[in-house]
């Protein structure tokens, strides 16, 4: 699947909205030199230029498909390139009006913002004219592919996110899979073992990432009905002071010490495979992990995020690299055969299914194929279910985001009052809010 980092996360998208025209116009001249958009090619086909974020092997499952597709289309050639690990050049395309034909390396916390602008192409009026229908795909994933009533995306994955656990630290603690936040603090504190000298030896997990936890706990952090940012929600407030209650009972400072001594999860090893790390938050892709670096008698368990008591059960963030046709498009007809044709069930399980990812299509997330993995079922499972929360649709997301993620960093370190916080947060992104509003075309 594609790489999640904090580039992507914390972009704001008021930076390259904003870059001057000398720098788009150079940029833009440097994307066509590098052979980004071509001519016709002399056999007469109409060339298509595809952008994904995918690569490995993930690129390779993809670049069969574009080869089956150009194979069985006869007057149509789908030419694919992997923007990985250089997203900066999507961001700045779109500024300056010189896109691919279709991508899929716009990310789902960028949607709205693209949209706003009229950089995207509406698809309701496509997908009507193909027979399909937005309902095919998960709630979650319907509500955040959509702003201000219009389809400007659709997203070909989707991962419920969980917990994995170590099964033989539990039976050797005699542990059960906590069902309740209570019982998750008790499992976590059995877990955590640390010398004399109080560092850190093992530890269960770190509970971490204020989103998602304002969602478990029962918050929300925007009402689309009413266009009002929401970041005082009591709930919010009870889940960042839930995270820095944590984060003075551990010592913060001892375990993030402890932390920095963790290899990659891409590795043999990766914290859960040496046993320094009992309990991994993780998605349906650590399956591929587990099967290519973890000790081959390391047997694994999962479980959904703990919810305090009226909190949300089985809740998850949503997200993932969207499929959008831009609205400098030439050939916007050919780009929505081709788009459809790879969101087409037959297609999308063969996706989906080899490089573990779960599916975004109700049916196929439910296929034996995709549920015959147990980590795979309970990802579709919560992922499908009505707690699946995707990136709210407001066009200074990645910015609110980024807030977010600095009160939560000046309450777990900082000790400060996370309700004065969040309503700095809340003034803030309501002035961005409305300077963004400004510039809509939607």
């Amino acid at each position: 699947m594609p790489t999640y980092t904090s580039e992507h996360l914390g972009v704001r998208l008021r930076v390259f909205f904003e870059l001057s025209v000398v720098v788009i116009s150079a940029c833009a001249a440097c994307i066509l030199l590098s052979g980004c958009r071509t001519v016709l090619p002399a056999s007469g086909k109409t060339e298509i230029v595809y952008w994904t974020g995918w690569s490995g092997h993930e690129f390779d499952v993809l670049q069969k498909l574009v080869d089956e597709y150009n194979n069985t289309h006869p007057d149509v050639h789908v030419r694919m390139l992997s923007v990985f690990g250089s997203y900066q050049k999507v961001r700045i395309a779109f500024a300056g009006g010189d896109t691919p034909d279709v991508c899929s390396a716009v990310w789902a916390e960028e949607l709205a913002g693209y949209a706003m602008r009229g950089a995207l192409t509406p698809l309701d009026g496509y997908l009507a004219k193909s027979g399909r229908s937005l309902d095919e795909w998960e709630p979650g994933i319907r509500d955040m592919v959509r702003y201000h009533d219009r389809t400007f995306g659709l997203l070909a994955t989707v991962s419920g996110d969980f917990i994995v656990y170590n099964k033989k630290a539990f039976k050797e603690r005699n542990l059960q899979p906590p069902t309740n936040l209570e019982e998750w603090a008790r499992v976590n504190d059995t877990l955590t073992v640390r010398a004399k000298d109080g560092s850190y030896k093992t530890y269960g997990m770190r509970p971490n990432g204020l989103v998602l936890w304002a969602y478990i706990f029962g918050g929300h952090w925007f009402e689309p009905e009413t266009g009002k940012i929401t970041a005082t929600h009591p709930k919010n407030v009870e889940a960042l002071r839930f995270l820095q209650d944590f984060a003075k009972k551990n010592d913060i400072r001892r375990m993030e010490a402890f932390e920095s001594t963790f290899g990659s999860m891409e590795t043999t090893n990766g914290p859960f495979f040496v046993g320094k790390q009992l309990l991994l938050p993780t998605g349906p892709w650590i399956r591929q992990f587990l099967n290519r670096y973890a000790p081959k008698d390391l047997e694994v368990g999962a479980f959904p995020y703990p919810a305090p008591e009226g909190g949300r059960k089985m809740c998850s963030n949503i997200s993932g690299s969207t499929w959008v046709i831009p609205a400098a498009c030439k050939n916007k007809d050919e780009a929505w055969e081709f788009l459809e044709w790879m969101m087409r069930p037959e297609q999308n399980v063969r996706f989906c299914s080899q490089i573990g990812n779960g599916s975004g299509l109700t049916e196929v997330a439910n296929m034996p194929v995709m549920t015959a993995d147990p980590l795979m079922k309970l990802s579709a499972e919560i992922s499908g279910g009505p707690n699946a929360f995707g990136p709210p649709q407001m066009p200074v997301w990645p910015a609110y985001q980024a807030a977010i993620a600095r009160a939560e960093d000046q309450a777990v370190h900082g000790n400060h009052d996370p309700e004065v916080l969040l309503k700095q947060v809340e003034v803030k992104m309501e002035r961005e809010l409305k300077r963004v509003q400004r510039e809509a075309v939607y």
